[in-house]
């Protein structure tokens, strides 16, 4: 009886380290998973409660310098549990569901947010985020302002859309194109363009013949990319993506590795002076 009397107690002691002792309704202790979770929590001014988060996140500022739990589909229960998280924001497809399970089961408050390749989802996601941190004002407001943004963006359903095809270069494989179903798609859309990669869904590798064979008005490229390769004259200069007329000409168009991972709420903002800058390039072409 009295070795059942510690089980319990033990089990108990586990679960009270995890049960988040939060009187405001604010948690301290928090760990992001993603992307596009970590700008909301930041944009939601609880970035001092963050304690950790996963390798893709990068931004803002301090995140860089903050403690990593992995990769955000290849999570490890122990680094996380040792943390002592009171809560977890993740995206869609954090994980795996295994280790998720594991630190439920803990006690640990996990919240997952809507799938973020969508930016039709951005405002629940900010909700959902408010509602767990106690910040339910704040995602009102940001959810306003990421509106405001999308407003800003003119409608183009003319025939007249430049085509616009994604490429990004990622390590020595061969470069990526997106497809529909792909956050690059929705961008290229949003700012008024034509995807010249839509007979295909999702993230593809293509090959040199492709890309040489494109005849796309602009190319669409991470920032992350052109920095890599020392600035457009690098990316003119690469052996595949160089072959490319659009890249050859220097129409070349930016966004952050961020927003491709997933959108975030300084997504709108930067696709909308996206969106600006083609729109200037189209009237001075």
């Amino acid at each position: 009886m009295r070795h059942f009397t510690g089980f319990i107690l033990a089990i108990i002691g586990i679960v009270g380290l995890y049960m988040p002792a939060i009187a405001d309704g604010k948690p301290r202790r928090v760990i992001t998973v993603g992307a596009p979770a970590t700008e909301i929590v930041f944009a939601l001014g609880a970035g001092d409660s963050v304690i950790a988060t996963d390798s893709t996140s990068t931004r803002p500022g301090p995140v860089p310098t903050l403690p990593k739990v992995g990769y955000m589909r290849q999570l490890a229960a122990e680094g996380i549990i040792g943390l002592k998280p009171d809560l977890i924001v993740g995206v869609e497809k954090s994980g795996p569901d295994v280790v998720l399970n594991e630190l439920s089961d803990l006690g640990i408050p996990i919240v997952i947010l809507p799938s973020l390749a969508k930016m039709e989802n951005l405002s629940d996601a900010i909700a959902m985020a408010g509602d767990a941190l106690g910040r339910g004002d704040a995602a009102k407001l940001l959810s306003d302002r990421v509106q405001d943004d999308l407003a800003q963006l003119q409608d183009n359903d003319g025939a007249d859309r430049p085509s616009i095809v994604f490429l990004m270069a990622v390590g020595h494989g061969k470069p990526l194109s997106a497809g529909q179903e792909t956050t690059a798609d929705e961008i290229i859309t949003m700012i008024g363009g034509a995807n010249s990669m839509a007979g295909f869904d999702g993230f593809k590798p293509v090959s040199p013949e492709v890309i040489a064979s494109d005849a796309s008005d602009y190319v669409l490229v991470t920032q992350s990319t052109i920095d890599q390769l020392g600035g457009i004259e690098g990316l003119q200069a690469h052996p595949v993506l160089g072959l490319n007329k659009a890249v050859a000409n220097g129409r070349v168009l930016a966004i952050s590795a961020s927003t491709i991972l997933g959108f975030g709420p300084s997504s709108a903002a930067e696709i909308r002076a996206l969106a600006d800058h083609l729109r200037k390039a189209e009237q001075g072409s």
